[in-house]
């Protein structure tokens, strides 16, 4: 999701307190036109495959949109395609999907099947969240007739056209920023872009969507809540304010609840919004004065003690520990001092590149578990050595009192140290700020 920038934030409190009027909001009816947005880039590889006049499916590459085609619907062999590409949709939780040929129409309709996970809920509800389109006019339109299925996990519809097809969140819970420093604070904020719609209109097969706004529904925002550490506050049903406790709680990331009362008319969707309440979730991350934090192979790690060392002639070293005894460890070559920002290419004994990240246990007897290399063989001899994809940045380098912070983030592959192959891979991204340990 978007992060709203911080310095809104007051601005957006100001109306709220201006906009009350004897307790009540004054709303006038909505008459902009809706929002155009760009069209997406492509993000993933297209998924191809023929379709007849007998019918047929097609997944895309990551099996989450799956696409039905039945006997009828088309009167001759015809190329259907499916690619990920960039969402320009706010609310909608991870990438869209560009069917193809754009344009096509069918003679009966197309069933299109969304399979959610616990990841495209983040911020929202299963009962928020819809099918939208975008047509060539740059206008996301979302389907109010999308069929939710909670215990498979799904949401379907079925059209008669192919454009850039993703999930909708009708509402969505933002926190700005959603990874806080201890002692720090981070705001909440409930976001719409269709918040009133005519009981009438969720009878239409598609509204527009217009642009993101504040979420200001007095009385159907109720019970901010927290679990886990820290204090959470609010002097508006519209915001709330999280303050991060003086230290790294052991349940991390903590997480904020809120809930919307009647965000639809009882019933005029069957099987949403009947019980008129909807909860939403946040989850916001502390952070030490250092980190070295995120996943590997998706898993959420967090290190501590973390810390880099200048090695004259030119070398820079940062580690943490995940685990006891365990953690990370990172040498750049090639730095100048003091550190700039920049980005460094994953290196290799044969293969360039400025950087590499070990994985293991660093203390006698040293055993390293994954490293963003592997040796490559032929005929069981090393020919050479291949280098990890992806990079490290260094985004900031601060004195603060005598200390320097360097800030920045890892992607890239840990290869398990085997001859001759790359084992077990695990992928991992991962963000950093150290503090320099003279």
């Amino acid at each position: 999701m978007k992060r709203i920038p911080s310095i809104w934030i007051s601005c957006l409190l100001l109306l709220a307190a201006c906009s009350k009027n004897n307790g009540k909001q004054d709303e006038p009816k909505n008459t902009e036109p809706p929002a155009v947005r760009a069209h997406g880039t492509p993000t993933g590889e297209v998924v191809k495959k023929s379709i007849g006049p007998a019918g047929g499916s097609l997944s895309s590459r990551d099996n989450t949109l799956q696409i039905e085609v039945p006997a009828g619907a088309l009167a001759a062999n015809t190329e259907i395609s499916v690619q990920a590409v960039s969402n320009t949709l706010p609310g909608s939780p991870g990438p869209a999907y560009r069917l193809l040929p754009e344009g096509t129409r069918f003679a009966k309709p197309v069933k299109l099947t969304f399979k959610y996970t616990n990841k495209h809920l983040d911020s929202t509800a299963e009962d928020a969240l819809f099918m939208a389109y975008q047509a060539q006019d740059g206008i996301w339109r979302f389907i109010p007739k999308t069929t939710l299925n909670k215990t498979a996990r799904t949401l379907t519809v079925e059209t008669d056209h192919f454009s850039d097809w993703a999930p909708y969140a009708m509402f969505w819970l933002r926190a700005d920023p959603n990874s806080v420093l201890v002692k720090k604070a981070s705001m909440l904020v409930i976001y719409s872009t269709n918040e009133d719609i005519p009981a009438e209109e969720l009878d239409d097969p598609e509204i527009a969507i217009f642009r993101e706004r504040v979420l200001r529904k007095e009385g159907n925002i109720k019970n901010w809540k927290l679990e886990g550490a820290g204090k959470l506050s609010s002097s508006s049903f519209e915001f709330a304010r999280y303050d991060a406790p003086s230290k790294v709680p052991a349940v991390n990331p903590v997480t904020v609840s809120v809930e919307v009362h009647n965000f639809l008319p009882g019933g005029a969707i069957p099987g949403r919004g009947n019980i008129g309440i909807v909860t939403l979730l946040a989850k916001i991350k502390i952070e030490d004065e250092t980190y070295l934090s995120g996943t590997v192979n998706g898993q959420e790690v967090f290190c501590t003690n973390v810390h880099h060392k200048y090695i004259p002639g030119g070398w820079l070293n940062f580690s943490g520990e995940y685990a006891p005894l365990e953690g990370f460890s990172c040498q750049i070559e090639g730095v100048s001092n003091p550190v700039r920002p920049g980005s460094h290419s994953w290196h290799s004994p044969d293969y360039g590149g400025t950087a590499y990240l070990e994985k293991g246990t660093f203390t006698s007897p040293v055993n390293v578990y994954g490293r963003t290399f592997y040796s490559y063989c032929e005929d069981d001899e090393i020919i050479d050595y291949r280098a990890s994809g992806g990079e490290l940045v260094i985004t900031n380098v601060e004195q603060i009192e005598n200390k320097e912070y360097i800030t920045g983030y890892m992607t890239g592959t840990f290869y398990k140290m085997i001859r001759c192959g790359t084992g077990t891979v695990e992928h991992f991204n991962l963000q950093f700020r150290t503090i320099r340990n003279y």
